[in-house]
């Protein structure tokens, strides 16, 4: 999932407007201010929680760069970063509206995609699904998903309806998407006669108050056919399997879970009170690697994300370079990581850069 670029935030401002809630953004993570209650880090004794590895996946050198104002692809924004099918990769424009097919060292193959409501336009583009050979485009503003080749050439698009945060192509249940429709379960699926709910929300973490409240929850679907949703206002992993049972539960690494959501609860204060907050984004997005484990993006001191093996409870740490010097400064933003390289959004001298840089795993 990624941050909501400003067109939807003003969607969201007109819709305060008219009813007298403050909406705005703080930055990264983006937080959207309305109503709901603080996240609360009170430990909940039959969860299991996942284990801080002695070993990181560390950020080397660069293997590539392409400046986000390169003119041959011309980025206002990276919303999102997919491998493609041939290898190369898709990043997301969400600013531009529009898709670029790049190689495996970010050489710009093709844009694809514009400003607007026909087949191929886009609004707000913010999450990218490999789905085969082909890439699903979840446009959170329509509340749609188009489907092009791995070459960029369009499909078909599948409307959804109301709010579209995140969503997952599984093998058989088929679309699932993070939205608003079912209050007491994650997701929906989606199909042509209409949508149903799945995943439900165990009753601990559902939200018991009164008010609105955006879902910012990420969902993938692992090989074994598990759909994992993580729930981000309580940085728990809970796992479904393809009916829709839950079969398990486990918090994020301590302490690393509990200082994110006091440092969020606090920022949540400072910007009005638990009144005024629609939802809070602490984890950006949930990708499944060739071996089943999960890389979520997460920032937390010197670490940048963590790979989380389903099997041990184990979360290995992906983490920023040992020297200060290093010339670029990874972003909270899109990012691919596969194991030996992490594409991500860097800082360099001011301005913003699409990188791939080269990881290793060692202990720590």
């Amino acid at each position: 999932m990624s941050p909501l670029p400003t067109v939807l935030m003003n969607h969201w401002a007109r819709a305060g407007a008219r009813t007298g809630v403050l909406l705005a953004t703080a930055g990264l993570p983006f937080l959207v201010l309305a109503a709901c209650d603080a996240p609360s880090s009170a430990p909940v004794a039959d969860v299991a929680s996942f284990t801080e590895s002695d070993s990181a996946y560390t950020i080397r050198g660069l293997i590539a760069q392409l400046d986000i104002d390169d003119e041959r692809a011309l980025f206002g924004s990276v919303t999102a970063v997919v491998e493609n099918a041939d290898g190369g990769y898709v990043a997301a424009d969400g600013l531009n509206q529009r898709m670029v097919f790049m190689d495996r060292n970010l050489n710009p193959v093709r844009t694809v995609g514009r400003h607007g409501e026909g087949p191929g336009e886009y609004q707000l583009p913010g999450v990218l699904i490999r789905n085969g050979d082909q890439i699903a485009v979840v446009d959170q503003s329509h509340a749609r998903v188009t489907y092009l080749t791995s070459r960029g050439d369009f499909v078909r698009v599948h409307q959804v309806g109301g709010f579209l945060s995140d969503a997952t192509v599984h093998p058989e249940l088929g679309l699932l998407v993070v939205g608003m429709e079912f209050s007491d379960h994650y997701l929906a699926r989606v199909a042509e006669s209409g949508q149903t709910a799945f995943a439900e929300v165990p009753v601990r973490f559902r939200d018991q108050s009164a008010v609105f409240q955006l879902p910012i929850d990420l969902v993938a679907t692992t090989p074994d056919g598990l759909v994992h949703v993580l729930d981000g206002s309580q940085l728990v992993l809970a796992s479904y399997d393809g009916v829709g049972r839950l079969v398990g539960l486990a918090y994020l690494p301590e302490p690393m879970r509990t200082s994110l959501l006091e440092r969020d609860a606090n920022r949540i204060e400072a910007l009005g009170g638990a009144a005024r907050v629609l939802g809070s984004q602490l984890a950006r997005s949930l990708q499944v690697l060739e071996d089943g484990r999960l890389f979520v993006r997460i920032t937390y001191l010197d670490t940048v994300g963590l790979v989380l093996d389903l099997n041990t409870l184990r979360a290995i740490p992906v983490t920023k370079p040992d020297d200060s010097q290093w010339e670029w400064i990874p972003r909270t933003g899109a990012s691919f990581f596969d194991g030996d390289r992490l594409v991500m959004e860097g800082l360099k001298d001011g301005p913003a850069a699409l990188v791939i840089a080269e990881t290793e795993l060692v202990a720590r």
